[in-house]
């Protein structure tokens, strides 16, 4: 694989890394949020309005998305489109519009990439993503954070309200043995604000939702993702350009007779 086919794999990887972190058989011994402290009046509690988004009826989305992407040693800009559909077998169809040009089809198994600059084409099982980046994908968790769902939430788990000094917005705390998650609501809007994440490693996500489409189900627009490792902090903005909800979509990934594996 060429080098700079591995740093748009990367790049994308990245993206998907975001979304897969909060997958819960891929993280041990979460601790609590930083400067989080839980009073003992504090008792478990459920948030029917977080269960209302979670629950929200969609069956597909496409979104053509613009994507800026920094940390301390680069800064990268692609134009990235997702497809996605709301059942136990989804795959997932990610197409990278740059150069190469790189689609990539996600399955429950397996990841797939065609690179047409090099008209070649890979695949690799899913679990080489967590070699590569020391985590585990979901793609529950992807479709969750395009959508403004709620990252690993459980309807089962007990929540707990935490302070949150913006007028209107209401915080819940959800924690277990494996991850920490806060989720920050809006209760003039009706939608999740915020959320952050922290592993076990000592990474950190942080997910902000800046603007929405309107709709019978609103997704985000624009989305701001910070992920802080080692004190190191690399961020990741995209806007969506255009997208279709409840749209069928066909999500399937054809290669051409005439391409090579990928060396």
């Amino acid at each position: 694989m060429s080098h700079l086919l591995k740093s748009h794999l990367f790049f994308g990887f990245f993206i998907l890394m975001t979304a897969a972190c909060a997958k819960k058989t891929s993280v041990i011994n979460a601790q609590p949020i930083e400067n989080e402290v839980l009073s003992p009046e504090k008792e478990s509690l459920r948030a029917p309005v977080l269960d209302s988004i979670h629950g929200q009826a969609w069956r597909w989305y496409y979104g053509k998305f613009s994507v800026n992407y920094a940390d301390k040693d680069r800064k990268l800009s692609v134009k990235l489109s997702l497809k996605c559909a709301n059942d136990s077998a989804a795959n997932a169809l990610i197409s990278f519009a740059g150069i190469p040009f790189i689609n990539s089809l996600i399955t429950q198994d397996k990841i797939v990439y065609l690179n047409k600059k090099d008209r070649c084409y890979g695949e690799q099982p899913i679990s080489s993503l967590k070699k590569l980046l020391g985590i585990e994908l979901s793609l529950d968790n992807l479709q969750e954070l395009f959508l403004g769902l709620p990252v690993a939430y459980s309807t089962t788990s007990s929540l707990q309200q935490v302070p949150d000094h913006r007028l209107d917005t209401v915080t819940y705390l959800q924690s277990d043995s494996t991850l920490t998650v806060r989720y920050s609501y809006d209760k003039k809007t009706h939608r999740i604000v915020e959320q952050e994440i922290q592993l076990s490693d000592g990474r950190r996500m942080n997910i902000t939702y800046l603007s929405w489409n309107e709709g019978r189900v609103a997704t985000p627009s624009s989305t701001v993702i910070s992920v802080v490792e080692n004190g190191n902090e690399s961020l990741v903005k995209w806007t969506v350009d255009r997208y279709e909800l409840n749209v069928p979509q066909d999500i399937s990934l054809e290669i051409p007779s005439d391409y090579e594996k990928c060396p």
